[in-house]
């Protein structure tokens, strides 16, 4: 099977090995989009035919950090409260998973549970060796919130997490629905907060905006391929427990802010409050393609931007220059400053007109 494979798209990329067609053409010609052929012929050129091999995940079925004794334990755990929330089953679960020292991910015991019902019988698990893994995903949830300032709100939960262990990275959770392009600053600041530049990125289609030019742009500049494909079965099932939790949360709540939403949900994905940011001090220039660029002029230790004000001492040694200015819409309150590609400093919002 594993063979058909690497043949069918050795087959379809030939032309262009054989320098008889670019991928362009061939893109045109099998609608397969131009990101996964440049993805295969990356596959091919780094691991010659092997590398064109549909990849199965080896620890599909398989939970990870979880002894046969834990196992046992959330069986029973399982058959004896199964009616229950699965939030609530986890509370439940977290003293005896500390005696057992083997605490584990609300991701992670979401994905147990949710295995049970086929797998009760089971006795046993096989162990995965867990390695460090570069790929990620972005999935878009619109959650409803018919209590909010007593009115009928939809909201919609992006998060970024990690392909391989479900781990949280980040999220937003907002009224609008962004589209690819006002995802950007989202998306480099996840990256930054992992600590780990990416090779490959899902991205739920759901999420607009996502065209071929804007993929193969991005890929070009950044060197992350970004993939358009169907969410994790997992992620999805994890998901939609939350807005049932969420509801159960605040339903009796009087005053709701979108502020105290959030910060259930972060605690909900286990993602840390004041988590350090991670240092990818070699790629980081490529992510300022996440962000708008302006040239300005540096003035009295600043620089204008939307008619915003920057300020840092350090400018005072670039007084007249002409530099480069990174800016996010949704990030005003500092800006990045380069010099010929070299950082400067980022300088901090003084005044906002």
């Amino acid at each position: 099977m594993q063979q058909d494979e690497k043949n069918r798209k050795y087959k379809i990329l030939e032309p262009f090995f054989k320098k008889e067609k670019k991928l362009k053409d061939i893109e045109k010609e099998t609608q397969i989009s131009y990101a996964t052929l440049k993805r295969w012929v990356s596959q091919y050129r780094d691991s010659g035919e092997k590398g064109l091999a549909k990849k199965i995940r080896t620890d599909k079925n398989t939970f990870k950090k979880v002894n046969d004794d834990v196992l046992d334990y959330l069986k029973n755990l399982y058959k004896e409260y199964h009616g229950l929330p699965i939030t609530k089953l986890y509370e439940k679960a977290k003293n005896t998973l500390n005696v057992y020292n083997s605490m584990i991910s609300y991701p992670t015991f979401f994905r147990i549970i949710n295995n049970l019902d086929e797998n009760i019988k089971l006795n046993s698990i096989k162990s995965v060796k867990k390695n460090q893994v570069y790929e990620y995903a972005i999935i878009q949830k619109a959650v409803p919130i018919p209590f909010f300032n007593n009115k009928n709100k939809i909201f919609y939960l992006t998060i970024f997490y990690n392909k391989e262990n479900y781990k949280m990275v980040n999220f937003i959770f907002e009224e609008e629905k962004r589209e690819l392009k006002k995802l950007f600053n989202f998306i480099r600041e996840s990256i930054i907060i992992e600590g780990a530049y990416p090779k490959n990125i899902s991205l739920d289609l759901k999420i607009e905006g996502a065209s071929k030019v804007l993929l193969r742009n991005i890929f070009f500049e950044t060197k992350i391929n970004f993939i358009q494909e169907e969410p994790d079965q997992d992620m999805l099932g994890f998901v939609r427990y939350i807005d049932t939790d969420i509801l159960k949360e605040f339903t009796k709540s009087k005053s709701i802010t979108l502020e105290k939403i959030c910060i259930f949900i972060k605690k909900y994905l286990f993602i840390e409050v004041d988590k350090e940011r991670g240092k990818i001090v070699d790629e980081n220039y490529k992510l300022l393609y996440f962000l708008n660029r302006y040239k300005r002029k540096i003035y009295n230790n600043g620089v204008r931007v939307k008619n915003n004000l920057y300020n840092s001492p350090v400018l005072k040694d670039y007084e007249g220059k002409i530099v480069d200015v990174f800016y996010s819409e949704f990030l005003k309150e500092r800006v990045d400053i380069y010099l010929e590609d070299e950082f400067v400093d980022s300088a901090k919002l003084i005044k906002e007109y």
